[in-house]
């Protein structure tokens, strides 16, 4: 019995495994889509062992694979932040999962390979990821094969090379499409992306910012499918349109962004029909015009950010305006012309938690119930007319306050030295407010403080020792324009996360202790500091920029700049120092401005200066440099903006070389031993020919330079001071950005002024003067059309002055004084406004201002040369056809009429006596009369001018 039952429990045991394999085997994944998934596997590098599950026989149940219940295919493939690393194309069996209604591969590194064609062969997709992945080249088009597609997510931020799009065509396809995002994609040839997109009647989600959109009337659409949209987001294009009218029937909207899209025109009132809106961003564009009073009705609006535009509007609607916003938590106007008081709205938006009204016009107190605003956090009042003065009591119960800007009103900080906020700053700016003559102690509380600017806020005197370890996480100290005196302690090298130290114009003396080694920008300049530059400056190897110009420094520079290769910005002006340039300093490759005038450096230029091949400034001037100006300056130093070595002892001819320079835009040589004429390339600086627009576009095309190391304020103001020497011009600072500028007076230069000078058309400031140019003014000086300053005093220029200069409708400045020059000066335009000293010394010049005047009969070959070219052809055929006809009847008359003949000889004879007589007494009377200066002077080659002097009291010319 016991036998049969073991039998029988054995066999039911066998039919149990036979049926459980037979179950197994039918539910494990298809065969050939496992080879497909291992066959991707094996073309990845897998860094991260994301995939160590791929390998048993089941895929169904591997990392990031999912299968169909029903009929095991493979459904879903998400390898997302994997880390996978390609290594050659992707293997096309993956298009083996034909059924794949799910794919994702974003955050990975494909290493800029195309996006696969055969992904175009998954007709079961409805979503598709391949964003962050590093894929380049252009996306495949059979992606418009998927028609079952729901969503797609290209977004290539932050990966090199970008993917790019050529056209949507194949995107208007897709009508079952909810979510598009290709932000960051390169779309700069897709001028059909909004017809296209315009067709899609199912698209809720639509991202296309930072994609380089083709300039385009967002009006060219009367009417768009996607009613339903949720959220547009364009940012960062340059459409160059005005807020299109289509925008304000999208009823669903809840996030709009259109931030720096070169928008212009006004925000209409239709504004308010979009009642589901959270998100308002048109920050950083060319809107005008007051902010509607309909957006009073966005009763949902979370996040309104209208910054950096031209909008207006008073603060008497601000109340109405935010009055049903109850969820409000980031509101930021800044940068726009809103005016009006504080009080009777601010006190309103209790959800506040971010406030940025800064560059604004608003005025009067701030009102203490700022400090009744529980969720602040950020509060950026800088740049108004605000004044009065703020207590503690201004920030009672903002306890989670950590940005704090006031800077740059009128005024004054008036807390007690004991309180003790109930907040923890990061930032904290009262720049130009009044905080001094002490120093704020209620800043030692603030340990979690990383930057600190108290520029220009009065502080006078020695300070607390507390101030250099009060905060371990301080990266930025900004105490300058202030009356500090003391010296820079021993302990500043405590501060190890300082990366900014700005003590600029304060009264420190001493010398400089040791730096922490994470600062990257130290200024200095504008003290007493004295002794040598310490060595070690030279080995910190995160430092950007050191300005230390106008102390008392001295002795040789350092010569230990081997390591310095972060190095960009170098200032050492207006010290003591003497010595060469040290040729470590010039050979650091990273350098962009170099400041080292108004020393009593020696010697010639090192030609380790080659090395430096990213210089965009180099000011030399004012030092006792001495040799030629070498050639290889033209070669090597391509990305030059301005050269500054006037005031030395250079010598030899002005190289060609130094022309090929074609986006230097200020050339001072003045002051030196030059000699030789201007080169004929000095037409070829071709920044100064073609219009720039500033700052931007150098920003832009020098990139190295950061431009966060010079000087004030948040934005660049890298100004170059000119000292020009001539009476008429009175220096000043010249903003590097905006002025083309010309310098070489008061070399040896011979010559004439080159004819290709008319080619530099934006050339604003011009000064040759004190050399030994010769010739005529060229008229092709009339061309240039920006010119502001034309200085050619103190040569040997003859002729007459261009009537071509009168077209230089910008200038203000002219000396033409101690030439040679001759004739009528010029009485239109521009030149009604220059006063005699102008153009003293030239004694052959008549008309106003001078008060040497010109005779009509000498000037009236002068006159034709002015005019002659008003006359036009036909004119010119008709006189002389006139003429013709006039001689031809008086010859007629006088040929059959001998009464005629008789009386017109007896006329003839009279009046040739007449001209006889009057003839001898002006020559008496010019050589009477005649002008001093004429008296050793010859004019060849033009025309006499007779000048009278008018003084009081004798008589008139002829009488």
């Amino acid at each position: 019995m016991s036998g049969r039952t073991n039998g029988l429990l054995t066999a039911l045991v066998l039919c149990y495994f036979t049926i459980s394999n037979i179950v197994g085997q039918a539910s494990s994944c298809i065969p050939e889509e496992r080879d497909a998934l291992l066959a991707f596997k094996a073309g990845v590098a897998d860094p991260g062992d994301k995939l160590r599950s791929w390998q048993h026989q089941d895929c169904c149940n591997w990392n990031g694979v999912a299968c169909s219940n029903k009929t095991l295919h493979v459904i879903r493939l998400d390898v997302s932040q994997y880390g996978l690393k390609g290594e050659g194309e992707i293997n096309s069996s993956l298009a083996a999962l034909t059924r794949l209604a799910y794919l994702d591969l974003s955050d990975n590194n494909f290493g800029g390979l195309a996006i696969p064609e055969f992904v175009g062969s998954f007709k079961k997709l409805r979503y598709l990821d391949l964003s962050r992945a590093y894929f380049g080249g252009k996306v495949p088009p059979q992606l418009g094969n998927l028609s079952t597609l729901e969503h797609i997510d290209l977004n290539s931020f932050g990966s090199s090379p970008t993917i790019r799009l050529d056209s949507f065509l194949w995107v208007s396809r897709l009508t079952l499409l909810t979510y598009l995002d290709l932000g960051w994609v390169y779309l700069a040839t897709s001028s059909d992306w909004l017809q296209a997109l315009s067709k899609l009647p199912s698209l809720k989600v639509l991202h296309l910012n930072d994609a380089f959109l083709p300039a385009t009337d967002l009006n060219s659409v009367s009417h768009v499918n996607f009613t339903d949209l949720t959220v547009l987001n364009l940012t960062n294009n340059e459409l160059n349109s005005c807020l299109p009218n289509w925008i304000w029937g999208l009823n669903s909207l809840s996030y709009l962004d259109l931030s720096g899209c070169q928008l212009s025109g006004l925000i209409p009132y239709k504004i308010e029909n979009l009642t589901s809106l959270e998100l308002l961003q048109l920050r950083n564009n060319h809107l005008n015009g007051e902010i509607p009073q309909a957006t009073r009705r966005l009763c949902s609006l979370k996040y309104i950010d209208l910054s950096m535009n031209s909008l207006y509007g008073h603060t008497a609607a601000m109340k109405n305006l935010f009055f049903c916003m109850k969820q409000l938590h980031f509101l930021n106007v800044g940068n726009n012309n809103v005016n009006g008081s504080l009080s009777g709205w601010l006190e309103d938006l209790t959800s506040v938690s971010y406030l940025d009204i800064s560059n604004n016009l608003f005025y009067g107190k701030v009102p203490e119930s700022i400090g009744k605003l529980p969720n602040l956090t950020y509060l950026d009042l800088s740049f108004n007319a605000f004044d009065g003065i703020i207590s503690e009591i201004h920030f009672g119960s903002v306890s989670s306050l950590e940005f704090l800007s006031l800077a740059s009103n009128n005024l004054k900080i008036a807390i007690e030295p004991k309180w003790m906020p109930p907040f923890q700053l990061r930032v904290l700016g009262l720049r130009a407010c009044q905080v001094g003559p002490y120093f704020p102690y209620w800043l030692r509380s603030q340990t979690k403080i990383e930057m600190v600017d108290l520029g220009s806020t009065d502080i006078a005197g020695t300070l607390p020792d507390w101030l250099w370890n009060f905060s371990s996480s301080i990266t930025s100290l900004d105490l300058s324009k202030n009356s500090i005196t003391g010296r820079l302690p021993t302990s500043l090298e405590q501060m190890k996360a300082l990366k900014i130290f700005n003590m600029r114009s304060n009264n420190l003396v001493g010398g400089i202790p040791r730096l922490p080694d994470s600062v990257q920008m130290l200024d200095l300049s504008g003290n007493r500091l004295s002794g040598r530059i310490p060595t070690y400056l030279c080995r910190m190897a995160l430092m950007e920029s050191i300005l230390l110009s106008s102390n008392s420094f001295s002795g040789v520079l350092p010569d230990c700049w081997h390591k310095a290769s972060q190095l960009q910005t170098i200032d050492f002006s207006r010290n003591k120092f003497h010595g060469e340039i040290p040729s470590t300093m010039v050979s650091i490759t990273s350098l962009a401005v170099l400041y080292l005038s108004d020393n009593g450096l020696t010697g010639n230029l090192p030609t380790s200066l080659k090395s430096c091949n990213r210089l965009i400034i180099l000011d030399l001037a004012h030092n006792n440099l001495s040799g030629e100006i070498p050639t290889w300056m033209g070669d090597s130093q391509q990305s030059l903006l301005v050269l500054l070595l006037r005031s030395n002892q250079f010598s030899g001819e002005i190289p060609e070389q130094l022309f090929q320079l074609h986006d230097l835009r200020l050339l001072d040589l003045a002051d030196n031993n030059l000699s030789g004429p201007v080169p004929l390339s000095l037409g070829s600086l071709t920044a100064m020919s073609v219009y720039q627009e500033g700052f931007k576009e150098y920003a832009f095309k020098f990139p190295q330079f950061k431009f966060t190391t010079v000087y004030d304020g948040p934005l660049p103001q890298v100004a170059v001071h000119i000292a020009t020497g001539s009476s008429d011009f009175d220096g000043g600072l010249l903003l590097l950005f905006n002025t083309n500028f010309i310098d070489l007076s008061g070399n040896q230069l011979t010559g004439e002024i080159p004819k290709e000078i008319g080619a530099l058309s934006c050339l604003v400031y011009l000064n040759l003067s004190g050399n030994h140019i010769s010739g005529i003014i060229p008229d092709e000086i009339g061309n240039l059309r920006s010119l502001e300053a034309l200085d050619l005093l103190q040569n040997g220029l003859s002729g007459p002055i261009p009537w071509s200069l009168a077209n230089l409708g910008y200038l203000e400045v002219l000396n033409l004084s101690y030439n040679y020059l001759s004739g009528r000066i010029p009485a239109e335009r521009q030149f009604v406004t220059f006063s005699d000293s102008s153009f003293l010394g030239n004694a052959n010049l008549c008309g106003p201002p001078l008060s040497r005047i010109c005779l009509q009969h000498n000037i009236k070959h002068e006159n034709n040369r002015k005019h002659w070219y008003n006359i036009d052809g036909g004119a010119y055929l008709c006189a002389m056809l006139g003429f013709a006809y006039g001689l031809s009847v008086v010859s007629a008359i006088l040929l059959f009429s001998a009464t005629a003949r008789k009386a017109y000889f007896q006329f003839t004879d009279s009046k040739l006596e007449e001209l006889r007589t009057v003839v001898e007494i002006k020559l008496n009377r010019f050589k009477a009369g005649r002008c001093r200066s004429m008296e050793a002077r010859r004019v060849s080659n033009q025309d006499s001018i007779t000048c009278y002097v008018l003084e009081f009291g004798s008589p008139a010319p002829g009488d």
